[in-house]
């Protein structure tokens, strides 16, 4: 079951493990996302999900109902189990006002690109050379 997630310490401890971090902080320093995820959503714009034990999505509002995602998932949920545990995430937030949700995504990141698609994100024309700029729209 996903839900909000408001413990710093599991947030950080996904953030920072191995084959997220690198993505993320391609310089190998720590990520602290504890401000974020102890300031209410008002203040920050952030809304952070988690199924609790070895996956954070975050959502920066980039405009009214309209997210960007940021996806840690640990190596313990990927394929089928990641890709369920996506779409409940997806599902939360248009659930509760998010229309569409974008992200960018390194083209060179293959497996990434697959899993955005594989949970509904469609490839934008914006998209370039060197970023996908993938969206899923609320449907319901």
């Amino acid at each position: 079951m996903v839900g909000r997630e408001t413990n710093p310490e599991l947030v950080n401890r996904i953030a920072n493990s191995p084959g997220v971090r690198d993505f993320v902080r391609p310089d190998g320093l720590p990520i602290d996302l504890t401000a974020v995820v102890t300031e209410p959503s008002t203040r920050t714009g952030c809304v952070i999900l988690s199924n609790g034990e070895d996956a954070v999505m975050l959502f920066d509002l980039t405009a009214t109902g309209v997210f960007q995602a940021h996806i840690a998932f640990q190596h313990s949920c990927r394929g089928k189990r990641g890709l369920s545990v996506a779409r409940d995430m997806l599902d939360w937030m248009f659930e509760r006002g998010a229309h569409v949700i974008w992200c960018d995504i390194p083209a060179w990141h293959k497996p990434a690109i697959w899993f955005a698609r594989r949970v509904g994100f469609k490839r934008l024309p914006t998209s370039d050379a060197d970023t996908e700029i993938l969206e899923v729209r609320k449907t319901h």
